[in-house]
């Protein structure tokens, strides 16, 4: 064989050596079987719950995604006087606060004199609550026949204290003070142990000071 022959031959066969060693050399740093891809990034989840690492708002739900398992949220609706009324899903544990706040807050037509009585904003939520926040514009309470009115008059025909633990939810909502949200709050309280005493729906934590003070002296256990 020519000498030129034998030189193509040998930087043939050295070029080939130099890929193989350079092959093994470029993935014997890493584990065998993977693959390291530099510039990754953590992802947000779909409906609102950041990934590892990222940062998320506590209690603030949104109105529609999945994927959770039981218990891991609560459903809630949110009515009247705010800018964004509607379902919302949020933590177990959270507050009418948190559910106003996912709302957008109060609504420039809140009345004011009545959710500082009507509403509980520390209250717990429990699935399938609904918040109503009011409103300047909802039309005045009608008071059923034979029922007074007037602050600390009766609120009951006759004029017999309302029993706490037997009343209908329009009855307690003929009571001053007492919204929708509220009334349904005294029925869950008495579902869950009878009231004993009136002074229970403020040591219960189901009405706030000022909403008991109006009420006390038209409510009764029996």
């Amino acid at each position: 064989m020519s000498p030129a022959i034998l030189k193509v031959v040998a930087t043939v066969v050295a070029a080939v050596a130099f890929a193989v060693v350079a092959f093994v050399l470029a993935f014997s740093g890493a584990p065998e079987g993977t693959v390291i891809v530099d510039g990754g990034a953590a992802l947000a989840v779909p409906g609102g719950t950041a990934a590892a690492g990222s940062s998320a708002v506590p209690g603030v739900g949104v109105e529609s995604g999945g994927g959770a398992g039981p218990g891991a949220e609560i459903v809630v609706e949110i009515v009247g006087a705010v800018p964004r009324p509607g379902v919302f899903r949020l933590a177990p544990g959270s507050r009418v606060g948190d559910l106003v706040g996912a709302a957008g807050g109060y609504g420039p037509r809140v009345d004011t004199a009545r959710a500082e009585l009507e509403l509980n904003l520390a209250a717990t939520l429990h699935d399938g609550d609904q918040v109503r926040v009011p409103s300047r514009d909802d039309a005045p309470a009608v008071e059923p026949a034979g029922t007074s009115a007037t602050p600390g008059g009766p609120a009951t025909p006759g004029g017999a204290p309302l029993d706490i633990n037997r009343a209908t939810q329009a009855e307690l909502e003929a009571l001053p003070g007492i919204g929708p949200a509220t009334a349904l709050k005294i029925i869950a309280a008495r579902e869950e142990a009878p009231f004993a005493a009136v002074e229970e729906l403020r040591t219960r934590g189901v009405l706030g000071e000022k909403t008991f003070e109006k009420l006390r002296e038209l409510v009764a256990v029996r």
